[in-house]
């Protein structure tokens, strides 16, 4: 039987000891750290989960070895040392915290922003050294100034609202970001990177280092920018070409650089240190105690989510889920994940389509609905595949078996708020339907299983019976159940003028195989079906 205790954890690089001692209370920690890739293959098969920042590589080598590996969790939203596309195929879901360092990155933008602008490192180490010159030190102000922002994300969407304060005009170009999220920060849309850097007096980059995005900001841009335009990165290195940075501020066009990520970490040498009104901190932006706490206290809850097979809220290879979508969604996704599992120790044969369809208030858009859908395809081949099936690779399981998936958004929900249906149809044509809906969006109930209309609390163990509803048949189970001492503290009878009827025990203990057999051997029951949720 699973239990979390006997679960493994490796921590292979430092996260806040209040962390640790979080994650130890619920399962066995190791804390081993600077370990060699050679080292971790060793000892990585005995793992079921590992924490790692940006220095372990998680490449196809490791993860070949990691036969019980269940989740990674980044600590941090840099993903470029994990294989995901490989992780994914091997049923591994791989999580990072994106939103643990927000407020310190962009808090560490402004700081950049603000110390180039006013020469504030210079001017700090000449007066050290003795000297004493104002003149050459003059600087400039944000007010009025125009602010050009790439990628109106997170922590883009943070820096409008700080640079606003300080009386900005902003800009920003993020082709992947709808027209609202502009509106909603006050933000003039630019529709490329030419229109935007022509504009801007200042520019902070926000994006992931893609191959998309290194050296999206090079000679050809920086040949466009106004003269004495001054830039920062606290994003991921590379993004800026670093030796486009050096001939720009060379001649000139470029007036100060402000940069706490490097192509090349660490970076002890740089022919960009030459220069007085560039400013480089050692990758900073998430080095505070509040972000440092955030960061290992969210990637120890999506760790010990994965442990449990609960959703993993920032999982990167399975559909993520906010924290205002989680809250609405939660009860759902548990009713979802159970209508599957029914049906799947209802039903043995192999499948050739699985259609879902969601409806109602609480379920309204199509990231909902990649969610739920999910969830249930997961509970549908649990008991049907023989592999492992994790919320990471239900979809790729699904496809390599030629599952057809179909999902759709349903206005009519009948007599209901809401209503979720589930239409499973195996190879030899036949169709299984299950619905459930959410009353008073916190009471799970399943509806419907085929024609059968009913009111079923989704928990527990259940015994499901179908029958022929004739005098005398409920009362002969009820002596079958209590000569075997099994006691029945729910049941619930639907009846269907075509297939007769079925009956749904819930029951308090375990059914024994003999028991299951002497239910079987009544000439009413037509099978007998035990359904653990």
């Amino acid at each position: 039987m699973f239990n979390i205790k006997n679960m493994k954890v490796l921590i292979a690089e430092m996260v806040d000891k209040k962390v640790v001692e979080k994650i130890k209370a619920q399962c066995n920690v190791d804390e081993k750290y600077k370990l060699s890739h050679e080292e971790l293959l060793k000892i990585i098969p005995e793992y079921n989960a590992i924490i790692i920042r940006s220095e372990t590589q998680v490449n196809r080598s490791f993860l070949d070895a990691a036969v019980n590996l269940k989740i990674v969790g980044r600590a941090g939203s840099g993903l470029d040392n994990i294989d995901i596309d490989y992780a994914t195929k091997k049923g591994v879901i791989v999580a990072n915290t994106p939103e643990s360092n927000i407020v310190s990155a962009a808090e560490q933008t402004m700081t950049l922003l603000l110390a180039t602008s006013r020469n504030t490192v210079w001017a700090n180490n000449t007066i050290k050294s003795g000297k004493w010159d104002r003149k050459k030190f003059i600087g400039s102000e944000l007010y009025q100034k125009t602010l050009g922002i790439i990628g109106l994300g997170r922590i883009g969407g943070l820096i409008s609202e700080r640079a606003k304060g300080f009386g900005m005009n902003l800009i920003a170009y993020d082709p992947y970001i709808s027209d609202s999220r502009f509106e909603k920060y006050g933000v003039e849309k630019k529709n490329s990177i030419e229109e935007l850097v022509k504009e801007s007096d200042f520019i902070t980059i926000h994006t992931p280092r893609t191959e998309e995005t290194i050296d999206i900001i090079s000679d050809k841009e920086i040949e466009l920018m106004k003269d004495g335009v001054r830039l920062v990165n606290v994003a991921r290195g590379g993004l800026y070409n670093e030796d486009a940075l050096y001939r720009g501020m060379k001649s000139g066009k470029i007036a100060s650089v402000g940069i706490d990520v490097w192509m090349t970490e660490p970076q002890e040498t740089h022919p960009l240190y030459e220069f007085n009104t560039m400013i480089g901190t050692p990758h900073l932006g998430a080095s505070t105690r509040e972000a440092q706490f955030r960061v290992g206290d969210e990637v120890a809850n999506e760790v010990l989510a994965g442990l449990k097979g609960e959703i993993v809220k920032n999982a990167v290879n399975i559909p993520s889920v906010s924290d205002s979508t989680f809250v609405k969604l939660k009860t759902f996704i548990a009713l979802s994940e159970k209508m599957g599992r029914i049906y799947s120790q209802i039903k043995r044969e192999g499948i050739k389509k699985i259609g879902l369809s969601f409806g109602g208030n609480e379920i309204s858009n199509k990231e909902d609905v990649k969610v739920l859908s999910l969830v249930a395809i997961k509970g549908i081949l649990d008991s049907t595949v023989p592999e492992t099936v994790n919320f990471v690779n239900a979809n790729y399981i699904a496809e390599q078996r030629g599952i057809e998936i179909k999902e759709s958004i349903e206005l009519d929900t009948g007599d209901y708020n809401n209503l979720m249906k589930i239409t499973i149809e195996d190879i030899s044509g036949d169709k299984f339907e299950i619905e459930g809906t959410v009353l008073e969006k916190k009471y799970p109930r399943i509806v419907r299983i085929g024609e059968f209309e009913l009111d079923l609390v989704p928990e527990g163990k259940l015994v499901y019976l179908p029958h022929r509803n004739v005098p005398g048949v409920i009362g002969r189970v009820g002596i079958k159940m209590s000569e075997f001492n099994v006691n029945i503290s729910k049941m619930i009878v639907s009846d269907s003028k075509e297939n007769g009827s079925i009956m749904i025990l819930t029951v308090d203990n375990n059914m024994p195989d003999i028991l299951v057999e002497n239910l079987k051997n009544i000439d009413e029951i037509k099978d007998v079906k035990v359904i653990n949720l």
